[in-house]
C-alpha cells in the first residue's frame, strides 16, 4: 500500500528540484562556454559514479580511477574541439584525442586487471570502457551541440535555441508518453525492460516530440532559414525514437542490477542517469546529423 505522506513528500521534492534546477539549467545553457562545459563535466562525473556504484553492487570490480579520468578527458576533448579552452587548447583533431583516451584507458584497465586478479577480469575491463564511452562520450556531445558552428547563419543564438528545444522536447516526449500511456495504454511495449511503458505511450511520446520541434519552427524559435520542416521532423524523431531508446537502455541497466533509480542526487527525480538517459542518445545523434547533413 502506497504511503500518502511519502508520496506527498516526493512530489514536494520534485517541485523544489524543478523550481531551482530549471532556471539554473536555462542560465547555464544560455551562458554556454566553459560554464556550460563545466556543468556537462559534472553531469558526466556523477553519471559515472552512479554507473560504477551499480556495477559494484552486482559484485563486479570496474576500475573507478581510469573511468573518472578518461571520462573527464573526453569532456575536455569535446570542449577543446569546440574552442572553449583558450590558452589550454590542445593540437590535433577530436578524433585523435578520442582514440588516444580510449587506447590509454584500455591499456590501464588491462594492466590493472592483470595485477589485481579477479574472477571477472575481462568483464571488469569491458564494463569500465563501456561506461567511459557511453557516459563520457555521449555526455560530452552536449557541448558539441551547444557550440556548433553554423557558419554565421544564426551563430551563438541558434546553438542556444536548438539546445533548449532538444531539452524541452525530451521532457515533452516523456510527459506525453506518461500521460497517454496511463490513460489509454493497455499493451506493454517492452515489459521485460520497462514494465510500465505502453505502445500507446511510446507512440504518443514520439508524436509529441515531432509536434514540439515543428512548432519551434512555426514560432520562429528555430529559424526556417537554416532548418527546413523536414529537418525539424527528423530532430523530433531523434528525440521520439532514440531518446526513448536511451530511456529503455538505462531501464535495462537498472533491472539487470536490481535498482529502482540510478541514484538519489535529485530528490523525487532519481539520479543523474535517470534524468539524462534520453539526452545521452539525443545529443550525439543530433550532433552527427548537424555534422553530416546540415
Amino acid at each position: 500500500m502506497t504511503n500518502p505522506t511519502a508520496k506527498q513528500n516526493s512530489l514536494v521534492h520534485r517541485l523544489i528540484v524543478i523550481a531551482i534546477g530549471l532556471p539554473l539549467l536555462w542560465w547555464l545553457i544560455l551562458t554556454g562556454g566553459r560554464l556550460y562545459a563545466a556543468l556537462i563535466g559534472a553531469v558526466v562525473i556523477v553519471g559515472v559514479w552512479e554507473y560504477l556504484k551499480m556495477l559494484k553492487a552486482a559484485n563486479f570490480m570496474p576500475r573507478p580511477i581510469p573511468a573518472y579520468l578518461a571520462s573527464t578527458a573526453i569532456v575536455y576533448a569535446m570542449a577543446n574541439h569546440a574552442g572553449l579552452m583558450g590558452s589550454l587548447t590542445l593540437g590535433g583533431t577530436l578524433g585523435d584525442h578520442f582514440l588516444i583516451i580510449i587506447f590509454i584507458t584500455l591499456f590501464v584497465v588491462q594492466i590493472s586487471d592483470v595485477l589485481i586478479i579477479t574472477k571477472t577480469s575481462w568483464i571488469n575491463m569491458a564494463l569500465t570502457l563501456l561506461g567511459v564511452i557511453w557516459i563520457g562520450g555521449f555526455g560530452g556531445s552536449f557541448i558539441l551541440v551547444r557550440s556548433f558552428d553554423y557558419g554565421g547563419a544564426g551563430g551563438e543564438s541558434l546553438a542556444f535555441n536548438l539546445t533548449i528545444a532538444l531539452f524541452v522536447t525530451v521532457w515533452i516526449c516523456d510527459s506525453f508518453a506518461y500521460i497517454f500511456g496511463r490513460v489509454f495504454g493497455k499493451t506493454k511495449i517492452w515489459p521485460e525492460v520497462s514494465p510500465n511503458k505502453t505502445v500507446v505511450g511510446t507512440v504518443a511520446g514520439a508524436m509529441g516530440a515531432v509536434l514540439v520541434m515543428v512548432l519551434s519552427g512555426m514560432t520562429g524559435w528555430i529559424p526556417l532559414t537554416v532548418f527546413s520542416y523536414a529537418d525539424l521532423v527528423i530532430f523530433g524523431l531523434i528525440v521520439g525514437i532514440l531518446g526513448q531508446m536511451g530511456d529503455f537502455v538505462e531501464s535495462r541497466l537498472k533491472r539487470d542490477y536490481g535498482v529502482k533509480d540510478s541514484g538519489n542526487l535529485l530528490p523525487g527525480h532519481g539520479g543523474i542517469l535517470d534524468r539524462f538517459d534520453s539526452l545521452f542518445y539525443v545529443m550525439p545523434a543530433t550532433y552527427l546529423y548537424l555534422l553530416l547533413i546540415i
